[in-house]
C-alpha cells in the first residue's frame, strides 16, 4: 500500500511541475515569437438608431506580445456597400500598444445615410510593422433600426401605379381598429375614382368600387391588406387583398393589390407616405 501512495505522490509531482514548465514556456514564446496580426473574428452587425452612439469595436489580435508600438492600416475592400466618410467613420487609433496581445479600434455609423435592409463595410487589415494573417479581412453590416411605438400620424397621400403609368393620387386617414394596435380601416386601398381611371375616365364608374379594407402591420413590418368582402360590384369578395412593407423609419407604407373585378387580371402598386 505504501508503494502506491508513493507512486501516486510521484505522478502528481510531476503532473504539477510538467504543468507549470509547460506554462512557463508559452510565456516565453509570447515573447519571443514573430508578431502576426489577425482579426479576432470574421462578421458583426450594427443597428443604427436616431440619437444613439452607434459604434462598434472591432478586435485585432496578435500571435505574441508586442514589444514596441504595431501600427496597422483598415482599408475598405471594394466590395463594400457601405462608403466610408459616409455610411461610417473611423473614430480611434489602429495600433497595437507594447505589452499588448489584442487592439481595438471603433467605427461610428451614421443614422441618416443607413438603410433598413443595411450596408456592409468591408474592412482589410494589412501593417508595414508585423505579419498579417490569413484572417485579414473582417465584414460589418449596419442596418437602421426605428423603435415602432404606433404611427406617428393617421393623415396619408397616396400614390397608385398600374398598367404602367400612375394613377391619379388621393388622401387618405387611417382609423385604428378597436381593441388592436397594428390595424387600420381604410375607406380605400386605391383610390375612389381608379376604376374611373382604368375604364378610360367612364363617368358611370367615377366614386364607385373604392377597394375599402383593413391594412394590418405585422412584426416583421410587412403588412397585409383585408379587402372589405362586400363592396358592390359583380360579385362579392372582389377585393382580394394584397401585401407590402411597412418602414417604421420613414413609416411609409408600400403594397401590392390584387383584384376581381375585371375579368383581365392585373396589379395595382400603392405607396402611403406621411402627410
Amino acid at each position: 500500500m505504501k508503494t502506491i501512495y508513493k507512486i501516486l505522490s510521484l505522478v502528481l509531482l510531476l503532473t504539477v511541475f510538467v504543468s507549470c514548465t509547460r506554462d512557463k514556456i508559452e510565456t516565453e514564446n509570447l515573447d519571443t515569437r514573430e508578431n502576426t496580426l489577425f482579426f479576432t473574428s470574421t462578421n458583426a452587425a450594427l443597428y443604427v438608431e436616431d440619437g444613439a452612439e452607434n459604434t462598434y469595436d472591432i478586435t485585432v489580435g496578435s500571435t505574441a506580445l508586442a514589444q514596441g508600438t504595431i501600427g496597422y492600416t483598415i482599408t475598405v475592400d471594394p466590395s463594400s456597400t457601405a462608403v466610408e466618410g459616409v455610411d461610417f467613420d473611423i473614430i480611434s487609433s489602429t495600433e497595437l500598444v507594447a505589452g499588448n496581445l489584442v487592439s481595438t479600434f471603433t467605427i461610428e455609423a451614421d443614422f441618416e445615410n443607413a438603410e433598413i435592409d443595411g450596408k456592409t463595410a468591408v474592412l482589410n487589415l494589412s501593417s508595414n510593422n508585423a505579419k498579417v494573417g490569413v484572417v485579414n479581412q473582417f465584414s460589418i453590416g449596419l442596418f437602421k433600426f426605428c423603435p415602432f411605438e404606433g404611427l406617428n400620424t393617421t393623415s396619408y397621400s397616396a400614390r397608385v401605379f398600374a398598367f404602367g403609368d400612375e394613377a391619379p393620387g388621393y388622401d387618405l386617414t387611417l382609423v385604428p381598429v378597436p381593441g388592436t394596435s397594428n390595424q387600420w380601416t381604410i375607406s380605400t386601398g386605391w383610390g375612389t375614382n381608379f376604376v374611373f381611371w382604368a375604364t378610360g375616365g367612364n363617368p358611370a364608374y367615377a366614386g364607385i368600387w373604392v377597394y375599402s379594407g383593413v391594412i394590418q402591420i405585422n412584426e416583421d413590418f410587412t403588412l397585409d391588406v383585408i379587402g372589405d368582402d362586400d363592396q358592390g360590384g359583380p360579385f362579392n369578395g372582389w377585393a382580394t387583398g394584397g401585401s407590402g412593407l411597412f418602414s417604421p423609419c420613414t413609416q411609409v407604407m408600400s403594397y401590392t393589390l390584387t383584384q376581381g373585378l375585371f375579368t383581365s387580371p392585373f396589379t395595382v402598386d400603392v405607396v402611403l407616405t406621411p402627410m
